[in-house]
């Protein structure tokens, strides 16, 4: 672990270090949606919400992931052309799933990783209920993440609740691939700090 790193860990709350470990983690303003539920999902159940997932991360890393080929300019021209009608899709596609929604998705301040996530909410949470966690990790896509976890802290602030949860009931797939979101995450936000310092 990086010295950079370690003292970062040293100013975390004790809840969060209990939840993420000494694991990178990524900070990040996502939209979330949670529910309490009295038990994990039946194991049919949680293995399609585990490989819908999966493939939810895949397209988030497709998405997200800048072409690193060593293509001609003609090539890597075409494929921005065809990145930039998937987004265009992707703008009209989120504008109509907002308009059918009967409540906005509201962004929450997150911390995550593939061990558990904290988060600020306005109402309270109870300690030891299991949830089961939306989250929508990329704003321009209407598609999320379906997540539970067991909360393990919930205190009470100024302006609300700060709650933190580990995860449950992952595949190894999904952990690997929220892995390496919030590894993509955490690399842009040191990268973005560099470059604004």
């Amino acid at each position: 672990m990086s010295e950079s790193m370690s003292g970062l860990y040293r100013i975390l709350p004790p809840g969060e270090i209990d939840v993420l470990g000494e694991r990178v983690f990524c900070d990040d303003e996502l939209g979330l949606r949670w529910r309490r539920v009295e038990a994990l999902p039946g194991e049919v159940l949680l293995a399609r919400i585990n490989a819908r997932n999966e493939t939810v991360l895949r397209s988030i890393a497709m998405l997200e992931e800048q072409d690193q080929t060593q293509s001609d300019a003609a090539e890597r021209a075409e494929l921005h052309r065809i990145e930039g009608k998937l987004n265009l899709v992707l703008e009209l596609l989120t504008e109509l799933m907002r308009e059918r929604q009967a409540e906005p998705i509201r962004p929450h301040s997150m911390r995550l990783n593939a061990r558990g996530l904290c988060w600020d909410d306005a109402g309270p949470v109870s300690q030891g209920a299991l949830l089961e966690f939306e989250i929508f990790a990329l704003p321009a896509w209407p598609v999320p993440l379906t997540l539970h976890g067991r909360v393990t802290s919930a205190e009470a602030r100024r302006d609300g609740w700060r709650a933190c949860a580990r995860l449950e009931g992952l595949s190894t797939g999904s952990r690997d691939w929220l892995d390496k979101l919030v590894f993509r995450r955490h690399r842009r936000a040191v990268a973005h700090s560099r470059t604004t310092r």
